[in-house]
């Protein structure tokens, strides 16, 4: 029999018991506390490393390689896993006319002629065309037909959903935005449209791998890879969808359908779909088109019967997610170009319906754990940085001391650093003797081989040690820095424009919302004209995807772009390897695009 083992959590007031042979990465999860495994637990990224107790000494551990055993406290607080996720989203103006609806059918209405049958009588008192129902709905038809309160019919377009007795005023819908990291969904009174509430988690699959890569390798090289990644997922958005509802006291099987977008790794893992052939060439996905589901086939906790939909993809790792982003806009004449950066950055050069789309991967930098002092945006992540007059100065999330570096403050370090002599446009730390103030000069050291910036002195930081940013950071941003600045470029000479004709560049995600845009187009990683506005939206995917939940006209705008979106596959192309490299440096003033 497999010993099992007991495993505390005193700061959180729990504990799980866990078979001999766990690894603490293991425990935290099962806890309800997935870590942040970016290298797939292999050891290498060291970013899942944990403070625990053993024998009344603390140490700090790598989890995923680290086990349990009799006795173990792992000490987590609250503040170590509550991530910064982005929830706010900015509905437009536009009309409500949602695929879902109510249709109350009062007992005057309901008189079946002497030998026919319920069913036409419904047809012709809803005076819809609606098709023919589930045995199930027409099972529970038999029951309630002849009560005297009448019906209400739950409808998608024209599908009998289900059937309730008397007048009911009010059901409700959720829309999705999965992302690789977290997950955020909006609940909706879809007789009134109101929103009522969001809530938001980290995605659970981050305890696998940080990237899609990682996640596409692990349904490859394990049996049963595809089965845990799915019920990862959705086991956090049944999370969500629980506490949504206790919060505002929701009954579940009250909701009839769920709108969900993400990227193309993320549709194929939801829905079960095998993705080994999205992550090598042709990076083929099995479907673009939107998929019409069931609650019940994916396991949701809303109404078995709800109406599940997950919008269209338009090509290759440019996926459900930027369609949304796309839907969120105006059908207008502008001309915009919109960036959505992470690990994977996915740019879109057009207007109205009709655009060029591409996918360039970024690494992970941008989100903070790719770095080496770099973590997710939770307490005690820097998350600005300045330098005045020779002094550094940073915010911490929180207001506690700082543990490490988050994405937004990368840009602002390399931008600073730029600006104040410390690093070369070709992102080389200056000589200590080039560096005109020589209290910043101070503050680079040698590093493995090479250098780095002390950002924080560790009398400073919460760990005791220094919090750096090293050659090996630098030369991430800058890689990141060349495809994003290079596929930006390259997608807007495809529209036969150039930036200066843009009309507005659109930032678009949680990076993009807590970023300082000027610190990025400082180093030339977002394109910069003096007479094209720039502006971020926040999480216009959120947006795209509520929109499409509550309008058909949307929905119909949403489908035309996927029909007419460009892929345009960036790797393969040789103007843009040519292009790449070459526009790694910080001087955006010296961008150069060769044909």
């Amino acid at each position: 029999m497999e010993k099992m083992l007991r495993v505390d959590f005193p700061f959180l007031n729990k504990y799980v018991e866990m078979p001999e042979g766990s690894k603490i990465s293991d425990a935290c999860d099962a806890a309800g506390h997935p870590l942040n495994l970016v290298c797939g637990g292999k050891g290498k990224c060291k970013k899942c490393a944990v403070d625990i107790e053993e024998n009344g000494t603390v140490k700090n551990v790598i989890s995923c390689q680290t086990e349990i055993f009799e006795g173990v406290k792992i000490l987590l607080k609250d503040e170590n896993i509550q991530a910064k996720i982005l929830t706010e989203s900015k509905l437009k103006d536009f009309d409500f006319n949602p695929c879902l609806s109510l249709k109350y059918i009062s007992r005057e209405f309901l008189k079946t002629e002497m030998g026919e049958n319920d069913w036409d009588t419904i047809k012709k008192a809803s005076g819809l065309s609606l098709s023919i129902p589930s045995l199930e709905i027409i099972r529970k038809l038999s029951k309630l037909f002849h009560n005297e309160d009448g019906i209400t019919c739950v409808l998608y377009n024209d599908t009998l959903l289900d059937v309730l007795q008397g007048k009911k005023e009010e059901i409700f819908a959720l829309a999705f935005d999965i992302g690789t990291t977290s997950v955020v969904g909006y609940l909706y009174n879809m007789k009134t449209y109101e929103l009522i509430g969001v809530n938001s988690g980290l995605n659970k699959q981050t305890q696998i791998g940080g990237d899609v890569i990682s996640r596409i390798d692990y349904t490859v090289n394990n049996t049963d890879g595809l089965d845990k990644l799915h019920s990862l997922v959705i086991a956090t958005v049944n999370e969500i969808i629980d506490n949504i509802c206790k919060d505002y006291s929701i009954d579940k099987n009250l909701i009839y359908q769920a709108n969900f977008c993400g990227n193309s790794t993320m549709q194929h893992i939801f829905l079960k779909i095998y993705p080994e052939h999205l992550g090598k060439i042709p990076f083929s996905s099995t479907t673009h088109s939107e998929v019409l589901t069931e609650a019940s086939e994916l396991k949701l906790n809303i109404n078995p019967a709800a109406r599940v939909v997950f919008l269209p993809l338009l090509g290759g790792f440019v996926g459900a997610d930027t369609t949304a982003v796309l839907t969120s806009l105006p059908n207008d004449d502008k001309s915009r170009l919109i960036i959505d950066l992470g690990t994977n950055g996915e740019i879109a050069a057009g207007k109205g319906n009709t655009y060029r789309v591409a996918s360039t991967a970024c690494g992970p930098a941008l989100e903070g754990a790719g770095l080496t002092s770099g973590m997710r945006g939770t307490t005690g992540a820097i998350e600005r940085f300045k330098i005045a007059e020779g002094d550094v100065f940073y915010k911490v999330l929180g207001d506690v001391k700082p543990k490490g570096i988050c994405g937004s403050a990368i840009i602002d370090i390399v931008s600073e650093l730029f600006d104040n002599g410390i690093l070369t446009a070709m992102g080389a730390f200056c000589g200590k003797d080039e560096i005109k103030n020589q209290d910043l000069a101070k503050r680079i050291i040698p590093w493995e081989k090479s250098k780095a910036f002390i950002v924080c002195f560790k009398e400073e930081t919460d760990s005791g040690k220094p919090i750096l940013i090293t050659q090996i950071d630098i030369r991430q941003v800058q890689l990141a820095k060349g495809a994003i600045s290079t596929g930006c470029h390259m997608l807007v000479e495809k529209c036969c424009l150039s930036i200066e004709n843009i009309d507005e560049i659109l930032i678009a995600g949680a990076f993009g919302n807590y970023i300082d845009i000027s610190k990025a187009q400082n180093i030339g990683m977002i394109p910069f004209h003096e007479n094209v506005a720039t502006q971020s939206i926040g999480n216009a995917a959120g947006t795209g995807c509520q929109m499409h939940l509550l309008s058909k006209d949307k929905q119909k705008f949403c489908n035309e772009i996927a029909k007419n979106a460009t892929h345009v596959e960036l790797a393969s192309d040789p103007k843009f390897s040519m292009n790449y490299i070459m526009n790694t440096s910080f001087d955006s003033s010296e961008f150069d695009f060769e044909d």
